[in-house]
């Protein structure tokens, strides 16, 4: 990108106060995402401390580079998931929340939905509200613990109405403060099949989706607009969906390498997620575990991330090192910066797409083509991923409408082959004849419309705050003399920039 994107944008000015729009639930369809989960949001998985953490949100902060939210990650309570904090790593945690939501970055806390009485990792083996949990039969599988990956314990029955207000309850010991969710993982996956719950016998996969659904609906019950849960739409591990399409925030395609095969499993996985009708699929930024991420390999998979809904960095590959882009050089740092500030500019255009398909149906990820590994951002931005050391590509544009290249302003038919060789700091981004992109510019929205052959007349979702409120700003562009307008009100000033 450069920082040159409007390079190819003449401008044309005119501030407005734009207004209008009511949030509608609409059950059968996909949630708003809160805008600020849209952003970019950090975290690691090696120390595992307040200091760490600090010094990793900070880290970016110093250098310029925005931060929305952070992720506590395993382990920051005594035991799994006791939902008291371990002070040793974290002291005085909710002066750390509040002091990080200060700083404009969210807190979202790790969690499965077992309570163990064996926890790696963790000072405490047995959880203390084990036992509370078995004596009111408010685990599966009658109580019986099992094995999973962060030791033994038993998973909380989210079919039973008391087993799931009792786990409200354990979770209104830490939902304060800077505190807007939670990173909900998968400790389900190691129950002995059947499930035996309080509605009868099922799969894993049948049972899942209550575990999600009790979280979803948690979050926004405590923390009503603003409050997410980041889990996995479709996953590879397990090999079906998870969240519910209805109950989930951000989708998080999770647990790959950093490296290019990393990347390419990632995308598949995120496709397969917007096929099956998930709405708002993030990408887990370098990989979590495995080979850690080079320079370019850092670098294309944050110019993919921001092409989706949010922009997830931080693992247990070298989150101090490889996956900090600045550890590669001063350059590398400078292109992460430019990416970083590109997808927050486009958080308007995310977020209204994202209200338009809660609205009208619909998903933000559009034409996922898993062969040449692209897709469309909403209906006017079209990318498609570098996954190999080879900067020299070749993909087909949609058909239908002519799409501009983002950086240089060439015009392309749509349906036609582009080979293209990209210096690491550009990618493939194309806007499409007739797009209207709502940009964020800080104190204003920068409205840009890039004129096709048809007036233009859209209606936008713009944010009005950091939560899921939105006011409607409609738009209307005449190619034959050039005039726009734009009506209702939003709550900062627009700016129309026509091509």
């Amino acid at each position: 990108m450069r920082g040159n994107y409007l390079l190819f944008f003449a401008l044309s000015v005119l501030f407005v106060a734009c207004s209008g729009g009511e949030i509608n639930s609409l059950d059968s369809n996909i949630p708003i995402t809160p805008a600020w989960a849209l952003g970019h949001i950090v975290w690691e998985d090696e120390f595992n401390t307040r200091d760490a953490m600090n010094r990793l949100v900070d880290g970016y902060l110093e250098r310029d580079i925005p931060v929305d939210g952070v992720i506590i990650d395993s382990p920051w309570a005594t035991s799994y998931n006791s939902f008291t904090w371990d002070t040793n790593r974290y002291p005085e945690p909710q002066t750390m929340t509040s002091e990080l939501l200060s700083k404009g970055v969210h807190s979202i806390l790790w969690l499965t939905g077992c309570v163990n009485t064996v926890s790696v990792d963790c000072p405490v083996n047995k959880s203390s509200n084990y036992d509370e949990a078995i004596s009111n039969g408010f685990a599966v599988n009658g109580g019986n613990p099992y094995n999973w990956w962060k030791g033994t314990g038993v998973h909380i029955d989210f079919t039973n109405p008391e087993a799931i207000q009792w786990w409200y309850s354990q979770l209104d010991k830490v939902m304060s403060g800077g505190v807007y969710g939670f990173k909900v993982d998968q400790g389900e996956l190691s129950i002995p099949e059947p499930v035996e719950t309080s509605i009868g016998e099922m799969s894993n996969k049948e049972y899942r989706h209550f575990y999600y659904d009790a979280m979803y609906d948690y979050v926004n019950s405590r923390c009503p607009g603003t409050g997410v849960i980041l889990a996995r739409p479709y996953s590879f591990q397990g090999d079906s969906d998870n969240s519910s399409k209805n109950k989930l925030s951000l989708g998080w395609c999770g647990d790959f390498t950093g490296e290019w095969q990393g990347l390419k499993d990632q995308i598949r996985n995120i496709y397969i997620s917007a096929d099956h009708g998930y709405g708002a699929v993030g990408t887990e930024v370098g990989g979590f575990t495995g080979a850690a991420p080079g320079k370019e390999q850092l670098i294309r998979y944050s110019q993919f991330a921001a092409l989706t809904a949010g922009m997830v960095n931080g693992g247990a590959n070298k989150p101090f090192e490889n996956h900090l882009a600045w550890w590669h050089g001063e350059d590398a740092g400078k292109i992460y910066r430019d990416v970083v500030l590109l997808h927050k500019k486009l958080v308007p255009y995310i977020f209204s797409t994202i209200v338009d398909a809660h609205l009208n149906g619909g998903t933000l990820l559009r034409d996922v083509d898993f062969e040449q590994e692209s897709h469309r951002l909403g209906p006017d931005l079209f990318t498609k991923a570098i996954t190999s050391d080879e900067s020299k590509v070749s993909f087909t544009l949609p058909s239908g409408d002519d799409w501009i290249d983002w950086v240089s302003g060439e015009r392309h038919v749509g349906g036609t082959v582009v080979g293209m060789e990209y210096a690491l700091e550009v990618f493939p981004l194309f806007v499409r004849a007739g797009a209207v992109i709502p940009l964020d510019e800080g104190d204003h929205f920068d409205i840009l419309i890039v004129p096709g052959n048809d007036p233009v007349d859209v209606t936008l979702h713009l944010p009005d705050g950091e939560g899921i409120s939105y006011k409607d700003c409609r738009v209307r562009y005449n190619p034959s003399n050039g005039k726009s307008k734009i009506s209702g009100e939003v709550s900062k000033p627009c700016q129309i920039t026509v091509k």
